[in-house]
Order: C-alpha cells, then structure tokens, then sequence
C-alpha cells in the first residue's frame, strides 16, 4: 500500500465532499486567513479537535493526517534548532569575562536546551491553518477546483467562460504534484541502496526541481492549447 502523501485528494462520500467547490474555495482562503488572528488558546484547543472532526467525520487516516502534518514537525524543530545555536553562542560568548563558579557556567549551559515559548504563537496559528487547509485539499479533487473556480470567475465576469479557472485549479493542485514527485525520488533512491542523509537532500532537491519546473511547463503547454 503506498504512504499517504502531503494534502492528496481523498475519495469519499462524506457531506464536505458534496459542498459545492466554490463554496469550499472560498471557505479554505478566508478560514486558513482568519487562524492566523485568533488567539493562541483557541488555536491551541482548534487543531486537536479538528484532527478528531477529520479522523471520525471525514475518516481521514491516521498517516494522512500524520503526512499534513509533517511540514509543522519539520518548522518546529528547524526553529528549536536555531534557537539552540543562537543560546549556545549567546552563553559561549559569556564564558570570555569572568564568572563567579564553574556551577554558574554549567547551569547557564543547561538553559541553552530549554525550548524558547516565544514562537509558539506562530506555530499555533500555523499548525492550525495548515489543518483547514487539508481537510479542504483532501475533500476537493482537481476537477472540483476547476469547476469552482469557474462558478466564481463567471460569477465575477458575468460571462460563460472562465478562462482563468485552469491555471487557478493547476496552482492549488500543484502542492500535492510536488510531493507526489518527492515520494517517487525517494523510492527510487532507496530501492538503489540509498541513505537518509544530507547527501540526500542535495542530490535529490535539484532533481525535484527540474522535474517540478518540467510538469509546469507541459501542464501550461496543455492549458494553452485548450484555449485555442
């Protein structure tokens, strides 16, 4: 069975599927707007309940939510990384005038590793965001997209076409293309005796580039030829 893979569309038959595509369209860009003004505690308590909502009303998987998830994992240890450096140079910096006793030394040196709270809010609001916005990615398929977002061009515009409507629905479905071509790389390295490593990422990353740049560019060739 293949992994689960960051904000793929998930077919089901649950009552967010059937909500009309423009409706969710609009509904994803002011709610994942709006996580970011409400206060820490609220986030705090959203994010849980929104991943029970997800699991038990949109039976979405333990590793789906896992797969969305990971760029949140991945920010809060970049940021305790840094803060780690940034502590350890602060207190190595110290170390050149004199301290009272070795103990003041060594007990500012435990300090270094203590998570620093003042970017929780950020992860808050980011964690919480990015949980809106899968559940509407994992509920909302290419076409769907494409044909909200041409209700609402149309809607604008006042005219039958949408010409604007393809190259939206190509944007948002892009995000999930990207890690769909990283799960293929990844493979691929692995079945041929590859590490996790930084050698990893550096032979890997501009692979997934060129191949990134490649399926945008065939893709706007397609779009193209269609409004032909």
């Amino acid at each position: 069975m293949e992994k689960a893979q960051f904000f793929h569309y998930k077919t089901q038959e649950t009552f967010l599927h059937k909500v009309p595509a423009w409706i969710k369209i609009l509904l994803i860009i002011s709610l994942a707007i709006l996580a970011f003004y409400l206060p820490v505690k609220i986030c705090l308590v959203a994010y849980p309940v929104l991943i029970l909502f997800s699991m038990t009303a949109l039976r979405f998987h333990i590793s789906e939510v896992w797969s969305d998830a990971k760029p949140v994992i991945a920010y809060i240890f970049l940021l305790y990384f840094a803060t780690i450096l940034l502590n350890l140079a602060n207190h190595f910096s110290k170390i050149v005038f004199p301290v009272s006793s070795w103990e003041e030394v060594y007990g500012g040196l435990s300090r270094v590793f203590i998570p620093n709270l003042t970017y929780l809010p950020l992860l808050a609001h980011l964690a919480l965001s990015l949980e809106i916005t899968s559940i509407f990615y994992r509920t909302t398929s290419h076409g769907q997209f494409k044909d909200g977002f041409a209700a609402i061009e149309s809607f604008i515009t006042r005219k039958d076409e949408a010409p604007l409507s393809d190259t939206l629905a190509l944007a948002l479905s892009f995000i999930p293309r990207i890690s769909t071509f990283w799960a293929r790389l990844n493979r691929a390295w692995l079945s041929r005796g590859g590490k996790d490593s930084i050698f990893k990422a550096l032979s890997l990353f501009p692979k997934l580039f060129h191949v990134a740049m490649r399926e945008g560019y065939e893709k706007s060739l397609a779009i193209q030829n269609r409004s032909l």
